[in-house]
């Protein structure tokens, strides 16, 4: 049974990998409305050079290498950081620091799943192990915590449920970002029913991110088929994409 298969059931498979006939898929049915040439933005290929996320991202915050190397795994956290650095740039005028603050959420938000299927207090766990753990974020961002513990908190929340506390008003650029990049990154689910909608986000999606996002996926999920080295998967996409 390959993955588009597993999804299709009602019982999903506990640990989610790409295929060949699932990633060929994906392809086949690429949004026709999204636009074949999406020229990255300068000063967002600048960001990415300066913080690497790949290079930030850490084997040992992942709560089984299973979960780190799925489709919640390694290149997903990395996609995440990615696109809400993008949407950062695009959308909030953002200082260095919480630039970088936005990365982490990214590269944290899913560290403590414990599979691929529903694992509903994901998000809450990542928090709290980001409280305990706080020594892994540099000593500049540390004042940024309490935000980037929010957004990962709720960030598999809906809007309704932490729309009216007094965190989400204080943290709200970091909460939406991380949201709506988490959720242009279902592109990487070989089900178009699963992928980015706006019921579920509050920034608006444009084309040429949403073109970016789904190149993203499928590149680094192909490389991933193909050489099973996370970090490597990540980095040649970006090198393709930024070009």
């Amino acid at each position: 049974m390959n993955l588009r298969q597993g999804l299709l059931q009602h019982e999903k498979p506990i640990h989610q990998f790409h295929d060949r006939d699932s990633l060929q898929w994906m392809i086949s049915h690429k949004p026709k409305f999204l636009p074949g040439c999406h020229p990255l933005p300068g000063e967002f290929i600048e960001a990415v050079r300066k913080n690497k996320p790949w290079d930030r991202m850490d084997n040992r915050w992942f709560a089984n290498d299973l979960t780190r190397d799925g489709i919640h795994g390694f290149r997903h956290a990395c996609r995440v950081s990615l696109l809400a650095m993008y949407l950062a740039l695009e959308h909030h005028p953002l200082s260095e620091k919480e630039l970088a603050a936005v990365m982490f959420s990214g590269l944290l938000h899913d560290c403590r799943r414990k599979n691929d299927n529903a694992d509903p207090r994901h998000g809450a766990r990542a928090a709290l192990w980001l409280e305990r753990n706080r020594n892994i974020l540099p000593g500049r961002l540390q004042s940024l915590i309490p935000a980037i513990r929010f957004s990962i908190s709720v960030h598999n929340d809906p809007y309704p449920r932490f729309s009216g506390a007094a965190s989400y008003k204080k943290y709200k650029p970091f909460v939406d970002l991380l949201k709506t990049a988490d959720a242009l990154d279902r592109y990487r689910f070989p089900r178009a029913d699963w992928w980015i909608s706006k019921k579920f986000i509050v920034l608006p999606a444009h084309k040429k991110g949403m073109a970016f996002a789904f190149e993203l996926a499928y590149r680094s999920e192909s490389f991933f088929f193909k050489t099973a080295d996370n970090k490597r998967a990540i980095l040649s996409s970006w090198n393709e994409l930024q070009k």
